[in-house]
C-alpha cells in the first residue's frame, strides 16, 4: 500500500482528528507552512493527537520542528499562550477542512512544552556547569549546538563544544530515575561506558551529558573484533546481579503483556485487517515467554540493546543509552540485538546478519550464558512491539513493513 494511500486511509477513519491527514503527508505540511519540509517521525494516539517531529534547511542549515494536531485543539490555545509570555515561536495555524476550527500548533525544537524548562535551565545554567564553551549569542540553539536527535516531548541530543573535548549533551523532559547508582555498578562491574558529566543538578533537569567518543556505532562497523568486544560488554552487564541494584524496575511478565497490549492496539488502528494475525502473534509471544524469568538468576539487562547502542573506537567499544535498563533475563538483550540485525537486513544492510555470530562469540567467551530457544522469543517480541515503527519512520510502504514484522515474529515462536 503507497505510503498516500495508506495515510489516507487511516485519517479517513479517525474523523476525531481532521488535520491527520496534513501532518502525515510532507507536501500537505509543507504547504501549510510555507515552506518545504520532510516528516521524519510520527507519534499517534488514536483519536486523541498526532505529534510529528520534521526537518527542514534555513538559510543553508538543518533545522528541527514539530508539529502537533489534537483532538478538540485540546491544550493548543493555552500553549500557544505559554509560548507567547516567554518570546517563543509557537504558532497555530489552521489546516483543516472549512466545516472545522482545527488547527495544527508548530514550534521549535525550544517551542517543545515538554522539553522547554529543561532546556531554559540548560541554556542558563547547565552549559556553565558542563565546562561548554560560551556562546556568543542568546538561545540554546542560536549558534554553537547541533542537534544530533530529537523526538518531540521525549528528548533532543545536543553536541556542544567544550574547552578539551566535544560534549554530547542528552535533555529529556523528565529525569531517569536511579542514573547515578545504576553508572557507579557498571563502571565497577568492568562494563565499559562513558564518563557521566555535571552534578545532581544536571541530573534534576533531565539532562546528562558525556565526551564525544568514538568514530561510530557498531551498525556501522563490519569489523568483527569490536563485534566480539560488543559480546563481551554485553557479558559483563549480564553479570550484575538484579539483587544489587535495586532501583531498577523488576521483571519481564508486565513489560511483556504491556508491549503486546499497546503493539495489538496501535497495528489494529493503523492497518484493521491485520488485527487477527496481531492477535495471534501476540498470544504466541505470551505462551513463549510465560515465566521468562523463572530460568535462572534475574540480572541487569539493557532493555533496547542493538548495534546503534554500542560506540567503537578502533577495536574499543563503550555501550550507551542505559534509559530501559532494567532486571531481567540474558536472552531479553539478545533476542532485541537479532531483531535488529535481522530488521537493518530487510533494509539492505548487507553486513548486519554477520555481526550476530562474533557478538555471541564475544558473549560465550567473556562467559555469557543463554538459551537460544528463548533468545528467539524474545527476537519475535523485538520484531513484533517494532511493527510500528515504519509507520513512525515514515517508511514509504510502512503497511507492508508491518506485515513483515508480524509475520516474522510468528516463524520465530512456532
Amino acid at each position: 500500500m503507497p505510503l498516500r494511500e495508506a495515510d489516507f486511509s487511516l485519517a479517513c477513519r479517525d474523523d476525531r482528528l481532521p488535520c491527520l491527514a496534513v501532518v502525515l503527508d510532507d507536501d500537505l505540511l509543507s504547504e501549510v507552512l510555507g515552506e518545504p519540509v520532510r516528516i521524519n517521525r510520527v507519534r499517534y494516539k488514536p483519536g486523541t493527537s498526532a505529534l510529528v517531529a520534521f526537518r527542514r534547511t534555513l538559510d543553508g542549515k538543518e533545522e528541527y520542528g514539530w508539529a502537533l494536531t489534537t483532538r478538540g485543539n485540546v491544550k493548543l490555545d493555552g500553549r500557544a499562550q505559554k509560548s507567547e509570555r516567554r518570546g517563543g515561536g509557537l504558532r497555530l495555524l489552521p489546516a483543516a477542512p472549512a466545516h472545522t476550527d482545527a488547527v495544527i500548533a508548530v514550534g521549535g525544537i525550544e517551542d517543545d512544552w515538554a522539553l522547554c524548562n529543561n532546556l531554559r535551565w540548560l541554556a542558563d545554567v547547565g552549559l556553565e556547569q558542563l565546562g561548554a564553551v560560551p556562546r556568543p549569542g542568546p538561545g540554546l540553539l542560536s549558534s554553537g549546538a547541533t542537534v544530533l536527535r530529537y523526538k518531540p516531548e521525549r528528548r533532543v541530543v545536543l553536541l556542544e563544544q567544550h574547552q578539551d573535548a566535544p560534549l554530547v549533551i542528552k535533555t529529556a523532559a523528565h529525569p531517569a530515575e536511579n542514573a547515578d547508582r545504576l553508572h557507579q555498578r557498571l563502571r565497577r562491574h568492568g562494563v565499559p561506558v562513558l564518563p557521566m558529566l555535571g552534578g545532581a543538578d544536571c541530573r534534576d533537569h533531565g539532562t546528562s551529558a558525556s565526551p564525544l567518543w568514538g568514530d561510530r556505532d557498531l551498525a556501522a562497523s563490519d569489523d568483527p573484533e569490536s563485534v566480539r568486544r560488543a559480546g563481551e560488554a554485553l557479558a559483563r552487564l549480564h553479570s550484575i546481579p538484579a539483587a544489587e541494584d535495586g532501583g531498577l524496575a523488576a521483571g519481564s511478565g508486565t513489560l511483556v503483556e504491556r508491549q503486546l497490549a499497546v503493539t495489538c492496539a496501535m497495528v489494529t488502528a493503523l492497518v484493521p485487517a491485520l488485527e487477527l494475525r496481531a492477535a495471534r502473534v501476540a498470544a504466541r509471544i505470551r505462551h513463549s515467554l510465560e515465566g521468562a524469568d523463572d530460568g535462572g538468576p534475574a540480572v541487569v539487562v539493557h532493555g533496547d540493546f542493538s548495534a546503534d547502542q554500542v560506540l567503537v573506537s578502533g577495536s574499543e567499544v563503550r555501550l550507551i543509552d542505559f534509559d530501559r535498563a532494567r532486571t531481567g533475563i540474558p536472552e531479553a538483550d539478545l533476542g532485541s540485538f537479532a531483531a535488529v540485525e535481522e530488521m537493518g537486513c530487510w533494509r539492505g544492510n548487507t553486513t548486519s546478519l554477520s555481526r550476530l555470530a562474533p557478538l555471541l562469540e564475544g558473549y560465550v567467551l567473556a562467559g555469557g550464558r543463554f538459551v537460544p530457544g528463548e533468545t528467539d522469543a524474545w527476537a519475535a517480541l523485538r520484531l513484533f512491539a517494532g511493527s510500528v515503527d515504519p509507520f513512525r519512520d515514515r517508511c514509504p510502504e510502512w503497511a507492508a513493513d508491518m506485515s513483515r514484522h508480524i509475520d516474522r515474529a510468528w516463524e520465530l515462536v512456532p
